[in-house]
């Protein structure tokens, strides 16, 4: 059985190091990094010591001298990314941005979306605690605690995954966590032992420790995203070329003093136990059972192994360690082992540190005999003990090391063991924090300002300076251990406890307020408090400055300042102080700011010309002249623009003024504006009085006129002699009563003015119509001194209104009333209906085809139709109804009074009978019908839009089934009305929104079943009305004007997809589209087509018009010439629904058709219905006399087919070839394959 001194020997046994080798990159990886110069580090920024940002914002850390390294080997650059947290730079590397992560940890995770390098550093996972708090030792310890994790940290991963029931509370960092365990707010902290060491240091909590460790290890590695996996081999070579003296020097500088907190054996006793415990159980079972020999032997082996195993794992852990773990004879203090860190930490070989006498030689000479004095004394007493000192490194520096030093029993012979780590780092910050004291004390002493430091809880000063003895006039010694309030240094009794209070809340600055000094003087000063830690005393540094005599030089100045400015400021006047070297604008006064805009601030510091005030700079080349003459300037008229652009006139005084040194100038200046147009307005009022069109006359309190003006006369034919010393009455007309006057001359005397319409009599008797205006004039005692009167003849204005009124109220072409007096008169009918009882009714009267009359004939002759309709209307209405022009061919009557609703029906078809006789306009004579639409009030609406509405929704009722006849209003009307109008408004936008599509219907040839064109069908698929068919919303296009827009859509998408099917697909033929008649009408439609063409690469021929018959007939003689002009451009023509019009044979051989379509209506018959089998020879017969092809719409079945094929028809298109489909799927079905017999029925067909 081996010997314990045999496994604790063990566990000091040397780590294995690595041999650099040469870095030998293949070409592949040189060319990854030829073309890769620039990679992307993800670095977390508040991870030290291994990644963190210094106080110069510099990237520090173990990783980042890694980093150098590879940058340096390699000759890349390498820029680091900071995210604003370690989870964003896990998800910018998943997303990939960024090539290259150098420190982090490989767990199962992040090996889904990471390729990791070999592991450059190894830490336990340990567990930190709280003095006083729970003490978890393993991990099945922290179970119902509340564990601080740093969030996607390696053990946040690790720990989420394998123990998903702990209680983990996610953290931004490592501080964080720590911080949160010192203020109990979490229970245990689990995190990789470095970093947490780091930062216990750097924080100087006190009362953490590691408690425990976890089974897991922190395996520092560098990862690519898998894309850059190249990478990873090119950084292990990196890695595996560092010598040990270059690994050893960065791991030693940032962790290899982080175990301080766990001695070397303390781990011993943590993880060597177990074993020898075990050792012992094996020694005693084999002394008690040594019959059983056998079967122990067996056992014996399997513990042994165990005890190896736990050995090894021991041993990698006490040589992982960055201090120095050593053995030593306590005789000599001659080392027998030293851990493989003490060559990387002191550079001496380790064959060295076994040499006699070794330890006193590298021991600083100032330090040797008090570390030799101090550990003689110590072993001799048989006491554990520690030391610092100083050691001399194989290069010549000089280290601070702590020896910790446990005496062993070893054998027969005690040995001593210890650890030595590098405190070098730690002297450096006492040295500083040594110095930075120094230094605050000789501040603290020499500041001028009173200095206190005083503990926070009780006020009690705890250091004064100088200055306070100076200024208070109390000694140090005599006021430390008291407070503020205990040495009356407070100007206001009882302020020190509460301003107490506010310190303990946050801190305060520049606070002015009296103190009193100990001679009882009180003065002002401004007082600065902060709390801060003063060792774990929380305490204030306060400070105070004595303002005393800056508080009275401000009040002297203060109070010179005021009397200046009330001088300066009470002046009217504008006042303004300037510099006569450059002109600045000292000083200015609120005068100065009424009369140029420019206040106080808009004007100091700038010149009168900075500011624009001088409209004319003559006028101030003369002020200036007058100055240098004379010394002064006195009431000198000038011109000055407001800072909002109005001109005033001023008149400006100045003088020289020295203030100190300087030379200034006082300008005074008072603004004339006012005065200067007063006696304008005087001048000008003379000469309106003369010049006004208006009668002017003036009179006294008695009414005797004094003054006329020329006007006077020109008006009422009086001259100036004959109007002076008589009263107004001289005027009057006699038309007025008594009362009148006496209202006139009442209003005129309480209000001062009266003002209206009155008639006049001229001195030749004539009566005209006045507009007369009388005001009372007051002198400064508000007594009435004169009466003026103002008076214009408006005979000529009332002629006019009269003439606009009759105008604004009445159609202009008919002389019937318009719309705004109808709606008048219908209100008036409907407040006496309110008021009295009683219906009424209104008409909607719509002319039937009356465009097709203007369209054909010109609107000269639908203007004469139209009086002759207006004449014969009123001729059959009462004088109490109203029949209106809306405009167009659109009437409306009003029918008030009536006994019975049945009354509004006879007087509608009297209306509609009317129209029986012809109608005589011009040489033209004319049968023509109307539609009427009713609604009766108050039954269908008591308002006039509504009853309007209801009966404009009946007469379309009225078109709809086939005109020439009346229709009363129902409720089901509103429904209608109210869908069209949302249907027409939603059509205004349906090409905007992409809502209409074109769908193409193959045509056939019955010859050889060969395709021979498309025709382009469109379609509206609305999101809520869903698919609209064409005969809901065209003929409301024709209506509103649309038509015009979408029909330039339908041209313009057809050529684009023939452009695109030609780029592809050969053999399609020509494309029909769709001409509306508006469209025809258009002057720019060849131009249009032309365009298209251009623009598509088509072949004239390539596109195919259809023009409705019913257009091209009643467009005879404007239809041919447009015609003509698209067959000269070589577009082929076809005549639509042939057969549903009224075609002339005479015209049609007159046309350049090319094709003739039979209307569906007919084909729908065949074969079996005589007629439409006669109507369609027929019609095949005249296409082919005329030479043109014909084709037929809307076959459905085999029947028809066969009927047209045998009549000589060349062309079909219907049901039975296809259905309209889109671009897409009629290019798979006809242009991809190959279209052999459509009379087939065992040929694939789209389904219907």
């Amino acid at each position: 059985m081996p010997r314990l001194p045999t496994v604790l020997f063990l566990l000091s046994l040397m780590t294995w190091t690595a041999t650099a080798g040469a870095l030998t990159l293949t070409d592949e990886e040189r060319s990854w990094l030829a073309a890769h110069p620039d990679l992307r580090l993800g670095v977390d920024a508040s991870w030290p010591p291994f990644e963190f940002r210094d106080e110069q914002g510099r990237y520090q850390g173990l990783a980042a001298d890694y980093i150098n390294v590879i940058r340096q080997r390699l000759g890349i650059k390498l820029t680091p990314i900071e995210p604003v947290s370690w989870t964003v730079v896990l998800e910018q590397v998943k997303q990939g941005k960024l090539d290259l992560l150098p420190g982090i940890m490989s767990t199962p995770e992040r090996q889904t979306y990471l390729s990791f390098t070999r592991p450059y550093l190894d830490f336990p996972i340990v567990i930190l605690a709280h003095i006083g708090g729970a003490q978890p030792r393993k991990i099945e310890d922290l179970y119902g605690l509340k564990i601080a994790v740093v969030e996607n940290y390696a053990p946040h991963e690790l720990l989420r995954t394998h123990h998903p029931d702990l209680n983990l509370v996610a953290m931004p960092n490592v501080s964080s966590a720590l911080q949160a365990l010192a203020t109990d707010e979490v229970d245990a902290v689990v995190g990789d032992l470095a970093s947490s060491v780091w930062s216990l240091r750097q924080l100087k909590l006190d009362g953490l420790y590691v408690s425990g460790e976890t089974p897991y290890r922190y395996q520092l590695a560098m990862a690519v995203p898998p894309k850059n996996k190249m990478l990873v081999g090119i950084i292990d070579k990196v890695l595996a070329d560092m010598s040990p003296s270059e690994i050893s020097a960065i791991q030693e500088h940032w962790v290899g003093n982080v175990l301080d907190h766990r001695t070397f054996w303390s781990d011993l006793l943590v993880y060597g136990l177990p074993g020898l415990v075990l050792l012992i159980i094996i020694l005693a079972v084999v002394i008690r059972i040594n019959r059983r020999l056998s079967s122990e032997i067996a056992r014996r082996i399997d513990l042994e192994q165990e005890l190896r195993s736990s050995e090894y794992h021991y041993r990698g852990l006490v040589e992982s360690l960055s201090a120095i773990a050593w053995e030593a004879r306590i005789s000599d203090f001659t080392y027998s082992y030293v851990s493989p860190h003490a060559e990387d930490l002191l550079g001496y070989p380790l064959s060295h540190w076994l040499i006699p006498g070794f330890w006193r030689n590298i021991i600083h000479p100032a330090d040797l005999i008090r570390a030799q004095t101090f550990c003689d004394h110590e072993v001799l007493a048989g006491r554990d003990h520690s030391v610092d000192y100083r050691v001399i490194t194989a290069d010549g520096r000089c280290l601070w090391v702590r020896d910790i030093v446990s005496l062993i029993e070893h054998g027969h012979e005690p040995v001593l063991r210890g650890l030595m780590i590098d405190i070098s780092d730690a002297k450096r910050t006492e040295e500083a924090l040594r110095l930075s004291e120094q230094k605050f004390a000789s501040v603290f002493q020499q500041c001028p300002d009173i200095l206190v430091i005083a503990r926070l809880s009780d006020g009690c000063l705890l250091e004064v300076n100088e200055a306070f003895e100076e200024q208070i006039g109390l000694k140090a010694r005599d006021v430390i251990g008291q407070t503020a309030t205990d040495l009356n240094i407070w100007g206001i009794p009882g302020v020190g406890p509460g301003l107490l209070q506010r310190l303990q809340a946050g801190s305060i600055r520049n606070l002015e307020m009296p103190f009193r000094r100990n001679n009882g003087q009180v003065f002002t000063g401004l007082i600065s408090a902060e709390p801060f830690d003063l060792d774990t005393t929380p305490a204030l540094v306060v400070v105070v400055r004595d303002i005393s005599q800056l508080k009275e030089t401000q009040q002297q100045l203060q109070t010179s300042e005021e009397k200046f400015a009330k001088a300066f400021h009470a002046s009217p006047d504008g006042l303004l102080l300037s510099r006569q070297s450059d002109g600045l604008l000292l000083e200015v006064n609120e005068g100065f700011s009424r009369i140029t805009g420019f206040n106080s601030a808009m004007s100091v510091d700038r010149s009168a010309l900075d500011l624009g005030i001088w409209v004319n700079l003559n006028e101030r080349k003369q002020m200036l002249d007058l100055l240098h003459r004379d010394g002064f300037v006195r009431d000198f008229t000038c011109h000055i623009r407001r800072n909002d652009g109005q001109i005033r006139l001023c008149e400006v005084s100045s003088r020289p003024l020295p203030i100190g040194d300087e030379d200034c100038m006082l300008t005074i200046a008072r603004d004339i504006t006012e005065r200067h147009l007063m006696q304008e307005k005087l001048q000008q009022a003379a000469t309106v009085f003369e010049s006004t069109a208006e009668g002017v006359l003036i009179t006294d309190t008695q009414q005797h006129i004094s003054a006329v003006n020329r006007a006077f006369t020109e008006i009422t034919g009086y001259s100036e002699s004959e109007a002076l010393g008589h009263t107004p009455r001289l005027l009057a007309s006699g038309l007025h009563d008594s009362a009148f006057y006496a209202a006139m001359w009442h209003q005129l005397t309480d209000e001062g003015h009266w003002q209206g319409e009155i008639s006049n009599r001229r001195k030749n008797g004539e009566l005209y119509p006045s507009w007369l205006t009388i005001s009372a004039v007051r002198n400064r005692d508000k007594f009435i001194t004169h009466f003026v009167a103002v008076f214009a003849d408006i005979s000529s204005l009332k002629h006019a209104q009269a003439k606009l009124d009759y105008q604004a109220h009445h159609d202009p072409l008919t002389g019937l009333p318009n719309r705004t007096l109808f709606e008048s008169r219908l209100l008036m009918a409907l407040t006496n209906q309110q008021e009295n009882g009683g219906q009424g009714a209104v008409l909607f009267l719509d002319l039937d085809r009356f465009k097709h009359i203007n369209d054909s004939l010109g609107h000269p002759v639908g203007d004469l139709l139209l009086k002759g309709i207006a004449v014969r209307l009123k001729e059959q209405l009462r004088d109490i109804d109203t029949v209106a022009r809306l405009g167009g061919d659109e009437f409306i009557i009003l029918l008030p009074g009536l006994q019975q609703a049945s009354d509004a029906d006879h007087i509608a078809t009297k209306l509609l009978n009317c129209f029986a006789a012809p109608f005589q306009a011009g040489e033209h004579e004319f049968f023509i019908s109307a539609s009427i639409g009713t609604s009766l009030y108050p039954k269908d609406g008591c308002d006039v839009a509504t009853l309007v509405k209801n009966a404009d929704a009946a007469m379309y009722r009225s078109k709809a089934k086939g005109r020439n006849r009346v229709e009363s209003y129902t409720r089901d009307l509103t429904a209608q009305a109210s869908e069209r109008v949302a249907l027409e408004h939603e059509l205004r936008r349906a090409i905007e929104r992409n809502e209409l599509h074109l769908y193409y219907q193959p045509k056939i040839s019955l010859d050889d079943h060969r395709l021979v064109g498309a025709e382009a069908l469109i379609r509206w698929r609305h999101p809520t009305f869903g698919d609209v068919p064409p005969e809901h919303f065209i003929p409301l296009a024709e209506e509103n004007g649309m038509i015009l827009q979408i029909g330039d859509w339908v041209l313009e998408t057809a050529c684009r997809q023939m452009f695109e099917w030609n780029q592809v697909y050969e053999g399609l033929g020509p494309l029909s589209v769709n001409l509306a008649g508006a469209q025809l009408r258009q002057p720019n439609l060849l131009g249009r087509i032309e365009q298209l063409l251009k623009d598509n690469r088509l072949k004239p021929g390539f596109l195919q018009l259809e023009i409705t018959e019913n257009f091209i007939m009643s467009q005879a003689e404007e239809a041919l010439a447009v015609l003509h002009q698209l067959k000269r451009l070589g577009v082929q023509l076809a005549i639509d629904d042939f057969g549903t019009g009224y075609s002339s044979l005479s015209y049609l051989k007159r046309l350049p058709l090319d094709i003739l379509k039979i209307d569906q209506s007919f084909v729908r018959g065949l074969p079996d219905d005589p007629h439409d089998a006669a109507i369609v020879r027929a019609i095949i017969a005249l296409g082919r006399s005329m030479q043109f092809t014909i084709i037929a719409e809307g076959v459905e079945t085999q029947a028809q087919q066969e009927f047209l094929a045998a009549e000589g028809c060349e062309q079909i298109q219907g049901y039975i070839v296809s259905l309209p489909l889109p671009p897409e799927e009629f290019a798979a079905t006809f242009l991809r394959i190959a279209v052999s017999d459509f009379s087939d029925s065992t040929a694939e067909k789209p389904s219907l």
